[in-house]
């Protein structure tokens, strides 16, 4: 035995035994049936393969790519609901890529996961996912709440209305100033913009504040804040590029323009689809005004936007796979601790990395479990995306069903 295969008899040297001929043969069945992968650990080398046939002698099993050596004896595991299993195997024949292998007299496992785990081909779900803390402190999200508890019970809902969450946050605009404009893209636009403010909104995802155009540093002063910003950076990297006097040529020009638009002040922050800008909503004051946006009006409405792009985030993704006509999520397998998903959608997939609480409606004997969950574990495989879901809350009653309903396809699976 080489190194590899010697640890491998190291942790499994106190595994349970399985030597019934038949169970072992049921678990070969089985694997082959639900076409699961197995791992030959071959000299230094780990092929991974699929059982083709299982006969009373032997085993054949499909690796890619297989390339015959001397040795002959190996050793297998596989992974087969909650179990990982042992064996020595002998090569017994080898043909391109079939390799036969001699019908083990038993197989060693240790039990992996607390409950069992059902692997399906047919099992689709819905979701939709759950508002989560957006800002840096509980004390900063309650009293968003609490300041805007209409806005914030509407965002919570399964399917919140677009039109009322913007009627809110117009509305708290309108304290502030009556000139404001909202500006949505389509997903294949070319955007091209001209102006450096759509530039860095649109381009770079900031939201910059303009407090007072009549006064130069306004436009490159630095805030302390984590939402809003002037054009400080835009600035310092012109100095770096073009030196200082074109870098101040710059800000000037930007600020002559302005005030022959009549613009005393304003602010501007990007509309975020899925972590991308897909749009930007900007409020403005001018000269008849005579008054401007303060830093904390802007991030106050900073606030708001952020939790709407999520909102539209969430309508979009009930679209695409929380509605029952556009079911596309499917059930790789499922335990009483949790499940893994597989999508097809590149995006959604790194979204959900930032977002990971989801609520899962689960058919289930005739009838829809809802259960939430967060989603722990993320990896990619011949072209799909699987995570993996952690339950962490059900209605009363469905975690009876989900169990039910997992020994009853357990048994027929496994037996």
């Amino acid at each position: 035995m080489l190194r590899l295969q010697d640890k491998l008899l190291e942790e499994f040297s106190h595994a349970t035994v399985e030597d019934n001929f038949y169970r072992v043969g049921n678990i070969f069945y089985f694997l082959k049936a639900k076409r699961l992968f197995v791992n030959l650990h071959l000299g230094e080398n780990v092929l991974r393969g699929r059982i083709v046939r299982v006969v009373e002698d032997r085993i054949r099993i499909f690796f890619p790519r297989f390339q015959e050596t001397q040795e002959r004896r190996a050793v297998l595991t596989f992974e087969a609901l909650n179990r990982y299993y042992f064996c020595d195997v002998l090569l017994t024949n080898t043909e391109r890529d079939l390799v036969d292998i001699q019908y083990p007299g038993e197989l060693k496992f240790i039990t992996r996961r607390l409950y069992p785990r059902v692997d399906f081909d047919d099992l689709f779900m819905r979701f939709i996912t759950l508002y989560s803390q957006f800002f840096s402190s509980k004390d900063e999200e309650r009293i968003l709440e609490n300041t805007y508890p209409h806005f914030f019970q509407e965002i919570k809902e399964d399917n919140p209305s677009l039109r009322v969450l913007y009627g809110l946050i117009t509305d708290e605009v309108k304290k502030i100033t009556t000139d404001f404009q909202v500006r949505m893209f389509k997903k294949n636009d070319i955007l091209i913009f001209d102006n450096v403010i759509e530039n860095m909104v649109m381009g770079e995802g900031r939201a910059v504040l303009i407090e007072d155009a009549s006064n130069l540093k306004s436009y490159t002063r630095q805030y302390d804040s984590p939402l809003v910003e002037s054009m400080h950076e835009y600035h310092a990297q012109m100095l770096v590029n073009q030196g200082k006097e074109n870098a101040d040529a710059k800000i000037l020009e930007i600020q002559k323009n302005d005030i022959s638009d009549f613009k005393l002040s304003y602010f501007a922050l990007p509309i975020v689809i899925f972590d991308r800008p897909r749009g930007y909503f900007v409020m403005r004051t001018n000269v008849f005004d005579k008054r401007n946006i303060s830093l904390q009006q802007a991030e106050d409405i900073a606030k708001l936007f952020k939790v709407f792009s999520y909102a539209v985030t969430k309508v979009s993704i009930r679209t695409s796979h929380y509605d029952p006509v556009t079911i596309r999520t499917r059930v790789v397998n499922i335990s009483m601790s949790g499940l893994l998903m597989e999508i097809q959608d590149a995006t959604l997939y790194e979204y959900l990395k930032k977002n990971r609480r989801i609520k899962m409606l689960i058919p289930v004997m005739g009838e829809e479990l809802e259960i939430y969950g967060e989603i722990i574990r993320f990896y990619t495989e011949g072209g799909y995306y699987y995570m993996g879901v952690m339950f962490f809350k059900t209605r009363p009653g469905d975690m009876v069903k989900l169990e039910d309903y997992i020994y009853q396809n357990r048994s027929y699976q496994f037996f």
